[in-house]
């Protein structure tokens, strides 16, 4: 009898112990599944209040005034520029511009992005010629953005 109580009491012992080190197995693992849980929340929410780019160029602007002669001295500008190419950034060029709970323009037409520009080209037909748009990025996470424009280009007379 002795010996079938304690083939019966040794597995029971055994898986005992066996659960006991499952059990804290599990309560570590759970511990650090929080821990990185909250580390993942701090990043999410540092996210949402900046503006977030699929995609990056770098652009080699020239100063206006350089004049390339021998001598002179040449400056230009290198500025790094994030955009989206994912069809949720754009720019809008039109005749007119409405504000009434959004903006909208009139007779707008798309510009091509293209390395991350978008590329615009105007006709200078009078002494004044202006127009305006929407510039718009937004990402799948991060801040949306969106303004309106307007220039004006004086044309120079031959």
């Amino acid at each position: 009898m002795k010996k079938l109580i304690l083939i019966i009491c040794l597995p029971i012992i055994l898986f005992s112990c066996q659960n006991k080190n499952q059990t804290e197995k599990l309560v570590a693992e759970i511990k650090d599944l929080k821990q990185r849980n909250d580390s993942l929340e701090k990043v999410v929410n540092g996210i949402k209040d900046k503006y977030v780019f699929d995609s990056l160029t770098i652009r080699q602007i020239p100063h206006y005034g350089n004049t390339n002669k021998l001598n002179s001295i040449h400056q230009e500008e290198f500025v790094f520029v994030g955009y989206n190419s994912n069809g949720k950034t754009s720019v809008v060029i039109g005749d007119s511009t409405y504000f009434d709970n959004g903006m909208k323009i009139y007779d707008g037409d798309s510009l091509p992005l293209k390395n991350g520009g978008f590329e615009h080209k105007i006709k200078l037909t009078q002494d004044r010629t202006s127009y305006r748009g929407i510039l718009k990025t937004e990402n799948d996470y991060g801040k949306s953005f969106e303004t309106p424009f307007s220039s004006l280009i004086g044309a120079i007379k031959n």
